[in-house]
């Protein structure tokens, strides 16, 4: 699937050795006018070379919808819980704002993002856990599977303990304002850890499965394999996120002034915690240790920096990779049995000319 590419261009920022400058103006001015386009596309890029800060603005923040953006109000929106509960009831947004209200740092990765791909962000998601709705549901004992309806027609289904762990959000904030309809205004889930597919927009049901309901559990995201043997066939859905590392600065095929540059990036590994990040500037032959800017946490981003010292003029092959606190790596190409479009988490390869 192709993406659309926003913000793109060789930049230069302090300590890092570019070849251009640009103002905060430019940068601005170039921002909302990318904005402005893609809100009338259906996917639109992070370009991670914008990124400085942990968080990113919600207007720069990914988008990727299944169908069109669906008209939205939040007067007589109504959030319908039932299926196999003992007390399906319907909520006003109004009402929902009185629910306890809980805030968590959350980045979110599309399953079809590529390697240095732009289908990933990270923001600060308020709102109210699902248990608390699934609580005064009254969930029976046979369930197994929540669905998560949008606004859209789009849905998905999360296992029940998925749905009742304290994390798992309805939101309604987001970067402590309320959310931007291309992200799901007024409601929306977001599964911490888990690809976004499953955080689904403009929330307006929530249904609980049992045992007996065949349509349990969604065929869309599932890993493909084949071999020679056995073919084609699935080998498990596409659920948690993998551990993976990005590369924000410099760019493939920038061009570099100087001797010393701030190789920066950003890792992160679902449901678990990154423990480090690798730098190589000689195609993946040697590593050394990248810098954590920050405290690794569960679900969250954690920005990395690499002070490099070039040796000298020529062109350079820089890779990156990371590893979690439960000792997954990221591969260095991807599994040659997986014919699926999901999961692309091998190492990232930039190739910079230095002057």
């Amino acid at each position: 699937m192709e993406t659309r590419g926003f913000y793109r261009w060789h930049s230069k920022w302090p300590g890092d050795g570019g070849q251009h400058l640009l103002s905060r103006r430019v940068l601005l001015a170039s921002a909302l006018a990318c904005v402005s386009k893609a809100q009338n596309t259906e996917i639109s890029n992070f370009d991670l070379s914008l990124l400085d800060e942990w968080t990113v603005p919600s207007d720069l923040f990914f988008v990727r919808n299944h169908f069109p953006v669906p008209n939205v109000s939040a007067a007589g929106w109504k959030l319908q819980v039932n299926g196999a509960v003992s007390m399906p009831f319907e909520i006003s947004y109004e009402d929902l704002l009185g629910l306890p209200r809980k805030s968590l740092p959350v980045t979110i990765e599309c399953a079809e993002n590529q390697v240095g791909g732009g289908l990933v962000s990270h923001a600060e998601w308020g709102g109210f856990s699902l248990a608390s709705i699934l609580t005064k549901a009254v969930t029976g004992q046979d369930a197994r599977f929540v669905r998560l309806s949008g606004a859209d027609g789009f849905w998905r289904s999360i296992p029940i303990a998925k749905a009742t762990h304290p994390d798992t959000l309805i939101a309604q904030t987001m970067n402590g304002e309320k959310l931007p309809v291309s992200h799901g205004f007024p409601l929306r889930a977001v599964i911490p850890g888990w690809y976004g597919m499953d955080s689904v927009k403009w929330l307006r049901g929530i249904e609980v499965l049992c045992d007996a309901d065949t349509r349990s559990v969604d065929r869309g995201y599932v890993r493909l394999t084949r071999s020679l043997l056995a073919g084609t066939q699935s080998a498990g859905q596409i659920t948690a996120m993998t551990v993976k590392s990005e590369f924000s600065r410099p760019l493939d095929g920038a061009i570099l002034v100087g001797r010393r540059f701030v190789i920066r990036g950003a890792a992160w590994a679902g449901e678990n915690r990154v423990r480090h990040v690798e730098v190589s500037t000689d195609g993946g032959k040697s590593w050394q240790p990248a810098q954590l800017v920050a405290e690794a946490l569960p679900y969250a981003w954690v920005l990395w920096s690499y002070g490099w010292k070039i040796p000298g003029a020529g062109q350079y092959e820089l890779v990156v990779r990371a590893e979690d606190d439960r000792g997954r790596r990221q591969p260095a190409g991807r599994p040659p049995e997986r014919v699926d479009g999901y999961e692309l988490n091998a190492w990232q390869t930039a190739r910079v000319i230095v002057t």
